[in-house]
């Protein structure tokens, strides 16, 4: 019970520190972008644990409304982003659905932006092989480097953790390197 609570407090203050940015220490906020972006990632997990995983998945996001924008160069966008994955491990496979917000943070004109996220994740299963991950919600956060090479098209890396933030009495997590493509329009 001590768990759940610390997780419904650590999501609620992040939320307020998000609405916070946004609206409160705003001085430019647009609600005329509602660009889509779709993507592909895939990667594999880094960590000596009992399993070794593999993921792809089939990224969804959408602009939202605010953004923060400071100093003429320092661009804070949200993101609405929707994850249909798969993944394997133990000998097992498995379907995953993330829903959750996205941080994206641009320097002026510079190519590069680092985007940061989390969403609640619903797994098919949650027994990979000797690897049981509690049970079938998870969380999902990750921190990663885009690149933009072309005007609708970037590249991108990330540290991707998973876990059940101990609301199961198993919580091994699963992190992992993700690379993949992504096309705005």
């Amino acid at each position: 019970m001590v768990r759940k609570s610390l997780v419904y407090r650590l999501l609620m203050i992040t939320l307020m520190c998000l609405v916070g940015i946004c609206v409160c220490g705003s001085s430019d906020v647009r609600a005329d972008e509602t660009n889509w972006e779709v993507g592909l990632q895939s990667g594999w997990s880094y960590s000596d644990e009992d399993e070794s995983f593999n993921q792809t998945a089939i990224i969804v996001a959408h602009r939202l409304p605010l953004k923060w924008r400071r100093w003429d160069t320092l661009d804070v966008g949200t993101r609405l982003t929707a994850m249909a994955s798969v993944l394997e491990g133990g000998g097992d496979t498995g379907l995953l659905g993330t829903l959750g917000l996205e941080l994206v943070i641009g320097l002026g004109d510079s190519p590069f932006e680092v985007r940061a996220g989390g969403g609640a994740t619903l797994m098919s299963r949650y027994k990979y092989g000797d690897e049981d991950l509690g049970g079938a919600f998870q969380f999902t956060s990750y921190v990663g480097l885009e690149y933009r090479f072309l005007e609708s098209f970037s590249g991108y890396a990330r540290a991707q953790h998973m876990s059940n933030a101990g609301i199961y009495s198993e919580n091994p997590a699963v992190n992992m390197i993700m690379m993949g493509l992504r096309y705005r329009f």
